[in-house]
């Protein structure tokens, strides 16, 4: 009875892995996970846990792909193209909000002309990607980029993110456009739990380091640790995240560059030492998974 209620946990822990690895290697799996002795265990241990999740994730990045590297890069290039376009409406979407709150009512259509429409075709663009609509976006997200500036300059004039965010997914998603026939698109689904990941990293607020307050201090950087600690641990099993997270990146010190305010280049998560730290991340993955690649061939 206990190998069965340890067999029936261990598939629920391959339910990470994609379904067609699922059909032809969940019983091979569990046979070695299991073995042939009589077990009373009921639960998997933490290390199997762990070493089935981080398998998962390396499947899930291409790691059994007859190209893994090819994988890497061009779904890798998807999945920043969507996660830099999410990052912008939501970017976006906090301005909108924010500018309501202050002074915004008084002149409702001046906000939506100024912001709104901009968010609205960002986020169009980003339901084409999500939807697998590659040409439809790679349309939309030029058309982001030129229209709400030419009807109101607001965004590209104080420079602000969200302006950068088609700028940045544009060469993106016109060169996913040439992804080779032999290498898979990124599973929706997978990709949108890849894009919520990256976000959930940037909403990590770095704020608190310079408050005065130790406590705050102590929390914030615990939380920045821990936040980055966790998607170390998931990239370096699926290295499409380093990829992945390179535009957002991007995104950051593109706008923090055109702050005329050096000093506050170093304070944000989002500011060019984190980019240099993503092009080396970046690179490594790309390295690491052709030395593989040649060692399996």
């Amino acid at each position: 009875m206990s190998s069965d209620v340890l067999e029936k946990r261990y598939r629920m822990l391959l339910r990470a892995y994609p379904a067609a690895y699922r059909r032809e290697r969940a019983d091979e799996l569990i046979d070695t996970l299991i073995g042939d002795e009589p077990t009373s265990r009921r639960w998997p241990s933490i290390r199997q846990a762990a070493s089935l999740i981080r398998g998962a994730l390396r499947v899930h990045g291409g790691s059994t792909a007859a190209r893994p590297t090819a994988v890497l890069l061009w779904q890798g290039i998807h999945l920043g193209a969507m996660a830099v376009l999410a990052l912008g409406a939501l970017i976006g979407l906090d301005d909108i909000v924010e500018a309501f709150r202050f002074g915004g009512l008084s002149d409702p259509l001046a906000v939506l002309r100024s912001q709104g429409i901009h968010e609205v075709m960002v986020a169009a663009t980003l339901g084409a990607l999500v939807a697998g609509r590659a040409r439809t976006a790679a349309v939309l997200v030029v058309a982001t980029a030129v229209v709400p500036t030419v009807i109101s300059p607001y965004l590209f004039l104080n420079g602000l993110p969200q302006w950068w965010a088609p700028v940045v997914a544009a060469p993106l998603i016109v060169a996913g456009l040439r992804r080779p026939a032999d290498v898979p698109p990124a599973p929706r689904a997978n990709a949108v739990l890849v894009t919520a990941g990256i976000l959930g990293l940037h909403l990590i607020s770095a704020e608190g380091f310079r408050l005065v307050d130790r406590n705050t201090q102590i929390v914030t950087a615990t939380m920045v640790i821990a936040g980055a600690a966790a998607f170390l641990w998931v990239a370096t099993a699926d290295q499409r995240l380093l990829i992945a997270i390179f535009p957002t990146l991007l995104l950051g010190t593109l706008h923090q560059l055109g702050n005329t305010m050096s000093a506050e280049l170093l304070r944000r998560p989002d500011a060019l030492p984190s980019l240099v730290v993503a092009v080396l991340m970046a690179a490594g993955a790309v390295l690491s998974t052709r030395l593989r690649q040649r060692t399996r061939a």
